[in-house]
């Protein structure tokens, strides 16, 4: 019997996944690249391991044309999602279609397509005038963050204490645009929302929702930023507040129109309750080793939710069991130069849940200081069979970081 087919609309990273996921059953992956060039911030991958390789020109019956036979057309990646959306609803294939594609992409028309549904969520302003900026600042009180309407890995996040810090926010945006080279002419100001922030992954099936895994981030204020993400401890799913999360975050996939597929939902718990920070209507970004420490991630459930809908529906709303504490973590550069040397990796070795270092930036490279997620010097994970160990190892990473670990010429 040949090989049924899939098409996944910028497979790069970890969406490169798709291939081995869909082939354990029998499926082969069409690589669908969403514009000419490669999408900004990705590495070529191997276009021999696709069954196809289709580049987008702009003209969608064409496209469309070319998927005939495929079962299911998914975005790999942000980048994908609008694609996605339009190549599987032309097909007829399981969609969350082209509607609220919008409210999948533009972080201002989301949280406002949430709040339109009854969903708990915060207040924001899109505006490309600063007197309008100014004065919502002022009227908010408190700190605002202000960010494109459309880009991704915390890239032109500012957080402002004052309505003149939002219009500096608001000017450099509109000179600099986003990180896949559009131009910025509004953006997004936001309430900034007191809380522990964390991070659920979920995949769909014809409306029902599974939770994968759901993870608790922490974060310093580091080199102008308040909120940089510097850990993410994988988190039981019984354990509090997962329950809580999970049932906010099922009403954020209905409001978005997310029926089918993977989505990754960061959410803060304000004193006020659960509220969406954003969402994205795709796979994870980041490698949670989620496969090796569950049995099973994101990539599993999609291959059911796409391939083996039944057997989806039949395993659903099982809590997935963590074996130990595990924590994915990075270290943050704090100034700019050639690094020459880093002062303790291994005093971090040495730690008593270490697992594995991967050092991205190595003695030689240009180094500038860490600003969003993809500008960390070096990542690395700690497991343990107690939370407490993980967590005490955790605190000394950020003891060791800092100025004091890296010679910087």
């Amino acid at each position: 019997m040949s090989a049924f087919r899939v098409a996944v609309v910028d497979a790069f990273g970890p969406a490169y996944g798709h291939i081995d996921a869909f082939a354990a059953v029998g499926g082969e992956v069409v690589q669908v690249q969403s514009t000419p060039g490669l999408p900004f911030g990705v590495e070529p991958v191997d276009a021999a391991r696709f069954a196809q390789v289709l580049v987008h020109d702009g003209e969608l019956d064409a496209l469309a044309a070319r998927l005939e036979g495929v079962v299911a057309v998914l975005p790999g990646r942000e980048t994908g999602v609008e694609l996605a959306d339009a190549l599987s609803e032309k097909l007829g294939l399981p969609t969350n279609g082209t509607e609220l594609s919008a409210a999948r992409r533009d972080k201002y028309v989301q949280i406002e397509t949430l709040r339109a549904r009854g969903v708990p969520a915060m207040r924001q302003l899109r505006t490309g005038d600063e007197s309008e900026l100014r004065t919502w600042h002022a009227q908010l009180g408190g700190v605002a963050v202000v960010k494109p309407l459309r880009s991704y890995w915390g890239d032109g996040v500012s957080f402002c204490d004052s309505p003149d810090e939002s219009v500096v926010a608001l000017r450099r945006l509109r000179g600099s645009g986003t990180i896949h080279g559009e131009p910025i002419e509004q953006v997004v100001a936001q309430e900034y929302l007191v809380g522990t922030e964390y991070i659920l992954n979920t995949v769909s099936s014809r409306g029902v929702h599974h939770l994968t895994d759901a993870w608790r981030t922490e974060r310093i204020t580091a080199n102008g930023v308040c909120d940089l993400v510097v850990a993410q401890v994988l988190l039981r799913s019984d354990e509090p507040p997962v329950p809580e999360l999970a049932a906010y975050g099922r009403q954020v996939l209905d409001a978005l129109g997310i029926r089918h597929g993977a989505a990754h939902l960061e959410i803060k718990l304000t004193p006020d309750g659960p509220r969406l920070i954003e969402a994205g209507a795709r796979m994870s970004g980041l490698p949670y080793y989620t496969d090796r420490l569950l049995g099973e991630g994101q990539l599993e459930w999609i291959v059911d939710a796409y391939a083996r809908p039944d057997r989806f529906r039949t395993r659903t709303g099982r809590a997935y069991r963590r074996p130990h504490a595990f924590a994915w973590a990075a270290l943050v550069a704090p100034a700019a130069g050639r690094l020459v040397r880093y002062r303790a990796l291994d005093r971090i070795r040495e730690l008593e849940s270490f697992r594995d270092l991967t050092v991205l930036l190595e003695p030689g490279d240009p180094i500038t200081p860490t600003t969003y997620d993809r500008g960390y010097p070096a990542t690395l994970t700690l497991e343990h069979p107690v939370d407490a160990v993980l967590q005490r190892d955790l605190n000394t990473v950020r003891y060791l970081d800092g100025a004091g670990m890296y010679e910087i010429a």
